[in-house]
């Protein structure tokens, strides 16, 4: 018996590994005005995996030839309304409007805690640089057959415009993708963004790539001084 398991987990972890080995077909497209809507699929001969994000809805696509299987992802708040409605059945009317009030208190103080804090002291040039070599590296190894980027933008400091300017003109340079156009609005501070994306994509190298980024000493840097600005009370 433990002979077959352990058969059977070695069977596995090969199968898996033999999976992560074979290149799949990718598509990405998103767009972002206020909130980001995206699309992600990947393809492996007549098996196709499609996920969707739509403001507040997001959907699992399973696609087997001509047979196709789709799922709501956020089915959450669904139930939560489900929940609450039995309760108010159940509970005396005194007793729920008074547990109502401390869930109100207590999420607005967690929403204060929980609002995320950006330092903008790490924009600076080894960062910006930090970032451009894993972005030139992450294109090189997904080898999209078409890459279409379109942003407008303004950070606060226009010196920071001229940073990303000049690296958008380096990656220009460096790839034959003539999709790619950037336009910076000098009156306010904006960024509004669209692309696409799609070629083949071998997962075992794309996870070492970003698992060698996640880890190195730059980025745990930048991780551990976001750390420490939403750390701080008050």
């Amino acid at each position: 018996m433990l002979q077959f398991l352990f058969l059977s987990i070695i069977f596995l972890i090969f199968f898996i590994f033999i999976l992560l080995l074979l290149p799949y077909q990718y598509a990405f497209s998103f767009c972002f005005r206020e909130k980001l809507n995206y699309t992600l699929s990947f393809s492996l001969f007549f098996v196709k995996i499609i996920f969707k994000n739509r403001d507040t809805e997001q959907l699992l696509s399973f696609k087997i030839f001509n047979f196709i299987k789709e799922l709501k992802v956020n089915k959450k708040n669904k139930i939560e309304k489900w929940i609450q409605n039995k309760s108010k059945k159940l509970i005396k009317t005194k007793f729920t409007n008074k547990t109502i009030a401390d869930n109100k208190e207590t999420s607005q103080k967690s929403e204060k805690k929980s609002k995320f804090k950006f330092d903008f002291s790490l924009i600076n040039y080894k960062n910006f640089n930090h970032l451009f070599k894993f972005f030139v590296k992450t294109i090189k190894i997904l080898k999209p057959d078409y890459l279409k980027l379109k942003f407008l933008f303004s950070f606060d400091d226009p010196y920071y415009n001229g940073i990303f300017l000049a690296y958008y003109y380096s990656l220009k340079n460096l790839f034959d993708y003539p999709d790619i156009k950037a336009e910076i609005n000098w009156q306010e501070v904006i960024f509004e963004a669209e692309g696409s994306a799609g070629g083949k994509i071998v997962p075992l190298e794309s996870i070492w790539h970003f698992l060698k980024f996640i880890f190195s000493l730059k980025s745990l840097k930048i991780f551990w001084k976001l750390y420490q600005t939403n750390s701080k009370k008050g």
